[in-house]
């Protein structure tokens, strides 16, 4: 059977209207109580046939006519409801039997609805013949003990679709996918032949577990870890539809039909399991996680400057979550938050590695330390050394100036020490040029020859 459907999926939502389903619904109403009466007719008109031959007509006034005649319509209807009223009791036995609908639930209004259907009156007439509806929200149908929403998801319409914002619905037309319809300024409508498959929840989904991985040294650990997913890219928001969660029918019909039946464990679990898109986001997080893991050493995966490969980092997180977001983007799921919430070691190998670290942090710190006493030390000298070559340049210009050897005592004495000091300092040394230390030593003897003579 052809595809009834555009397949731009732009069209899905208003494929079906409220203006088709008055049309259908007219044509079944008329076929089957057209039926009806012709047969009830049929069968009046060979009784009638029968039975004049035996009756003298010409005997009878014209008055006596029409009564014999008013007479006969009013058999041929009564015989019509009765025949109507047999059909839809053996409707509903047969109904009963096949579709074992849920307790609270007619089979005699839902076949008068589908069977007599709604015709189009003109206004303010129209408000008298309206469709029955459905509401979604929440992702799940609202009042779904009543008939209409257990003839939507077994029978079909036309059933009005009210549809909330963060929900949509996946429709099948004889068990084979048929469009997918969400929240919008326009109302979708269900057809015929529709029904709806699943309620499908557009609201971001948290889902968080734990599982071993191993590391290329052969430690087992248990993680903790926690996703946030939703169905369709986040960003692709059309700010004009007023949708507090973004709408993608193409990403809808991906993530259901990732839907599978499995067991969890054959040997324990007597029926199978639904497995979800959430299930299947998940999926990823314990293959990639794993993957990811089992490529480092433990060592790396818990201290700082080890490869880049710390699983705690902003890196690490970020690389996890750029995985998992191009793996599960095929079926229309996207990650929007990654986190690892817990690490657990074997008590052993925590122990170890705890003596173990706390060794190597201290001597990484004692490193450091020394580094920074050693640049401290440095530093000082290199300022000292500097702040002393200045003090010798400036001694040095003022002997220039003062060449007729005029100086006192304390002078010299000091001008003395500064020289046997710095020069006497291996960094001073060091960081002077060698002419200036030839200088400074034949100043330094100048000095002697003054101080002591």
């Amino acid at each position: 059977m052809k595809f009834p459907y555009p397949e731009n999926n732009s069209d899905w939502q208003t494929a079906y209207t409220r203006d088709d389903a008055f049309k259908q619904y007219g044509e079944h109403a008329r076929h089957s109580e057209l039926s009806m009466l012709a047969g009830v007719v049929s069968i009046s008109t060979f009784i009638a046939i029968l039975a004049t031959p035996k009756v003298d007509l010409t005997a009878f006034r014209l008055y006596e006519k029409i009564g014999i005649l008013l007479v006969l319509v009013i058999v041929v209807f009564l015989l019509f409801f009765i025949v109507q009223s047999m059909a839809v009791r053996f409707a509903k036995t047969f109904f009963t039997d096949f579709y074992r609908p849920p307790e609270g639930i007619d089979p005699a209004k839902i076949i008068n609805y589908r069977l007599h259907g709604k015709f189009k009156l003109p206004p303010p007439f129209s408000m008298l013949s309206q469709f029955r509806y459905i509401m979604a929200r929440d992702a799940e149908i609202i009042k779904s003990d009543q008939w209409p929403a257990w003839c939507a998801r077994n029978l079909g319409g036309p059933l009005l679709l009210i549809v909330f914002d963060g929900c949509a619905l996946y429709l099948e037309r004889g068990n084979r996918f048929s469009r997918i319809v969400g929240p919008g300024d326009k109302t979708p409508f269900l057809e015929w032949y529709e029904t709806i498959k699943y309620v499908v929840d557009l609201r971001p989904k948290i889902k968080d577990g734990n599982f071993d991985v191993w590391t290329k040294d052969g430690i087992n650990i248990n993680l903790t870890v926690q996703i946030e997913c939703r169905i369709g890219d986040p960003q692709n928001n059309d700010p004009d539809a007023n949708l507090v969660y973004p709408y993608d029918p193409i990403a809808i019909k991906k993530a259901v039909e990732r839907h599978s039946v499995r067991w969890t464990n054959r040997l324990t679990d007597a029926d199978p399991s639904e497995f979800t898109w959430i299930d299947a986001a998940w999926g990823q997080v314990t293959g990639i996680v794993p993957g990811y893991i089992g490529s480092r050493m433990l060592d790396d995966l818990f201290m700082e400057n080890r490869k880049s490969g710390q699983i705690l980092s902003p890196n690490a997180v970020q690389e996890i979550f750029n995985k998992l977001n191009k793996a599960t983007n095929g079926f229309g799921v996207f990650i929007t938050d990654f986190q690892v919430l817990e690490i657990k070691l074997p008590k052993e190998v925590e122990e170890h590695q705890k003596e173990y670290w706390k060794a190597e942090r201290q001597s990484i710190a004692t490193r450091i330390e020394g580094e920074a006493k050693a640049f401290s030390i440095r530093t000082r000298e290199k300022a000292r050394a500097e702040a002393q070559y200045d003090i010798i340049l400036a001694i040095a210009e003022g002997l220039e100036k003062h060449q007729d050897g005029k100086f006192t005592e304390p002078l010299l004495l000091s001008l003395s020490g500064v020289l046997d000091e710095s020069l006497s300092e291996p960094l001073t040394r060091a960081y002077l040029a060698g002419e200036t230390l030839d200088t400074l030593e034949q100043l330094q003897k100048i000095l002697d020859h003054l101080v002591f003579n």
